[in-house]
């Protein structure tokens, strides 16, 4: 029995044997204080005992099993695998940047998980079958793949050239359909499991993301057919629809048109907490979602909310969407484009920042890009 847990069946015991043993004479008001007493610390200890159960709950879990995280470099993927690290998995992370890689690899390794890093682009099919090449010959086996890599601009379509289009669908549905095809047989072999990070904007086209709108559309089919078409065969497939989330996104976000303008919205609502979810949060329950099986996860209430408006009246969202247009920046006559990290130079974008100060907090802890702005 656990350390927290014999203390409390003790005073369950003690306080049921003494019940019953008085149950016929009248408490005295010193004995009633003495129940209620023991009553609140029964209840204190409960409590810890809850939260410590609650705080250790994933540890261990995957203790022998193998997770691989596209787009595991930073953000919401490099804050998976710290999950996955600690319920007791080894770790791959993928991404296009050595530098960023090696730094996610040398933090993973600094909190004793076995990690190892992969250069890899998600829309070279080659590339792909590489890795999940080179992860089971490391590892020797693959349990969870989970498709997060992606990439995001803001701004009015009207600025987007075709390329950007091309772009998000070749990473964010061409991407997860290479992974998906090199890592099923491997997933099959192990009952394992494959997760697909889609979004809200899958299902609710948001103005100035319509790029990473189409490409994350053609994600959640992607993976809800995937769910059906692998039913029976052992290999468990979880599509998650995450919201706003507090990862620092922000500063590696492209953002077109009037950078500065766009840059003032998109970071001010990701770092609202009433809005957006906490990173560390978001990947805990990921993570136990793919241990456990769950076909579909969804992260905020809001992203809830703006699932059912859309379901129940679409001609009515659809509206919303269109006031919510004409409120942000329109096509300037001269268009350019910059990173988060470079567009939060006006005094709007610091506000901005001030105000979303815990999502600045997470871009430094997830290895979101810091370059000075110019």
């Amino acid at each position: 029995m656990s350390g927290w847990k014999a203390p409390v069946a003790l005073l369950g015991a003690r306080w049921t044997l003494r019940r019953f043993r008085d149950r016929k004479r009248r408490p005295t008001p010193g004995e009633r204080a003495l129940d209620l007493a023991a009553w609140a610390g029964a209840g204190a200890l409960i409590g810890v005992g809850a939260s410590m159960a609650a705080g250790n709950r994933g540890s261990g879990r995957l203790n022998g099993r193998v997770a691989l995280v596209t787009g595991g470099s930073r953000g919401l993927g490099l804050q998976m695998a710290r999950e996955f690290g600690a319920a007791g998995a080894s770790v791959v992370v993928c991404g296009r940047n050595r530098g960023n890689l090696d730094r996610a690899v040398a933090e993973l390794s600094g909190r004793g998980i076995d990690a190892h890093g992969v250069v890899c682009d998600v829309t070279d099919r080659e590339q792909v079958r590489a890795l999940i090449g080179e992860s089971v010959e490391r590892f020797g086996r693959l349990d969870v793949v989970v498709n997060n890599a992606g990439v995001m601009r803001v701004g009015p379509a009207e600025a987007m050239e075709d390329a950007h289009f091309t772009e998000a669908m070749d990473i964010m549905y061409w991407g997860p359909f290479n992974v998906a095809r090199e890592a099923l047989p491997h997933l099959r072999a192990t009952g394992g499991g494959l997760v697909n990070i889609t979004s809200v904007g899958a299902y609710l086209s948001v103005p100035h993301l319509l790029p990473y709108s189409v490409a994350k559309h053609a994600s959640a089919a992607l993976s809800e057919g995937l769910a059906a078409e692998t039913a029976g065969t052992g290999v468990r497939v979880t599509t998650v629809a995450p919201g706003l989330m507090r990862t620092g996104s922000h500063r590696g976000v492209l953002f077109i048109g009037e950078p500065e303008r766009e840059y003032t919205w998109f970071a001010l609502l990701a770092g609202m907490p009433l809005l957006s979810v906490d990173s560390r949060r978001a990947a805990r329950r990921i993570v136990e979602a793919a241990a456990s099986g769950r076909a579909f996860v969804t992260l905020h209430p809001t992203t809830r909310l703006g699932m059912a408006a859309r379901g129940l009246a679409p001609g009515l969202t659809q509206q919303a969407m269109g006031l919510v247009a004409r409120a942000l920046p329109r096509v300037p006559e001269h268009v350019s484009e910059r990173t988060g990290s470079r567009s939060g130079n006006s005094r709007a974008g610091r506000l901005a920042e001030s105000i979303g100060a815990l999502n600045e907090r997470a871009g430094n802890r997830l290895n979101q890009d810091t370059r000075d702005r110019r």
